[in-house]
């Protein structure tokens, strides 16, 4: 994939220093999260944003500490001048952080993905080698298959090392187990490896797999089930029953007591608390079927 302006930009500026100070972790972390982009050019790429975020949120606040607030008679403290000044700062550090964990954070997502569709996958691959077809081809063929989602990705790189660079299947396999992020789909490409050169059966290797992806398949499935009954059952309690329990009982204290100052604490319990409960259980039980 081309570079954009933006990079090339970054490169031209940042390049000759961050060729110098890139690390493996970086580069295999790129190549795990399959980004398109040397990690020299990723290192310039973070440094400029991370310039750019300090450079502009210190114009931005102090902009507003200095010129705006005093016009509209706001005076800031000498400590929130302070943090004003810091936080620039802090914002140009968060950055930096956040571009450089941002190809480990994809690469543990492809992981998962990769784990999700690789019990179906390895059926696939069971039922193209019981058909006699050689590995370079199955791979080729999974390379097309849409439905197996990242594992298709993973299929590609291998058939691309084999069809453009020259690699024979055995290399090719090897370069994809440095390089996949998931534990479960190196495990399989290092018994892979081990079948081929030890001259033995591929298709009793991958039935055996495919086999025991599907049970454990199963039992995680079967877990994650287990999980969301209880979610669903914390749900009913605390975000449904417990509620109804503090909107009656509140009003009941308000009446016996002839009290109305609790009543800012229902709206606390209306505007925030529901909402926030609501929320929380939304994100959580959402990211558990994502993972499913």
């Amino acid at each position: 994939m081309p570079l954009t302006k933006y990079q090339k930009f970054c490169y031209e500026r940042f390049g000759r220093i961050a060729e110098k100070k890139v690390g493996d972790k970086l580069t295999e972390c790129l190549e795990s999260a399959h980004i398109d982009m040397r990690g020299s050019v990723y290192l310039a790429w973070t440094w400029l944003n991370s310039l750019l975020a300090l450079v502009v949120s210190f114009v931005v606040f102090t902009s507003l500490a200095f010129l705006v607030f005093p016009l509209i008679n706001i005076h800031l403290e000498d400590w929130l001048t302070v943090m004003v000044l810091l936080l620039p700062v802090l914002l140009g550090v968060v950055t930096y952080y956040i571009c450089l964990m941002l190809p480990s954070s994809k690469a543990k997502s492809r992981g998962k993905k990769i784990e999700a569709h690789l019990p179906y996958a390895l059926n696939f691959i069971s039922a193209m080698s019981s058909a006699g077809i050689t590995p370079t081809e199955i791979f080729k063929s999974l390379s097309k298959q849409e439905i197996y989602g990242e594992i298709k990705e993973e299929a590609s790189w291998i058939y691309r090392d084999v069809a453009i660079l020259g690699s024979d299947i055995v290399t090719a396999l090897r370069n994809n187990i440095r390089r996949t992020p998931s534990q479960k789909f190196k495990e399989f490409l290092q018994g892979t490896v081990v079948t081929v050169t030890s001259g033995g059966s591929l298709k009793s290797y991958f039935m055996a797999k495919a086999d025991q992806y599907m049970r454990e398949n199963r039992q995680v499935q079967k877990q994650r089930m287990e999980s969301l009954g209880i979610m669903a059952e914390s749900y009913v309690t605390a975000a449904v029953a417990g509620i109804l329990l503090l909107m009656i009982v509140i009003p009941l204290m308000m009446m016996i007591s002839g009290d109305s100052s609790q009543i800012s604490f229902l709206w606390i319990i209306v505007l925030f608390l529901i909402p926030i409960i609501h929320s929380g259980f939304a994100v959580v039980i959402r990211s558990m079927v994502a993972e499913g």
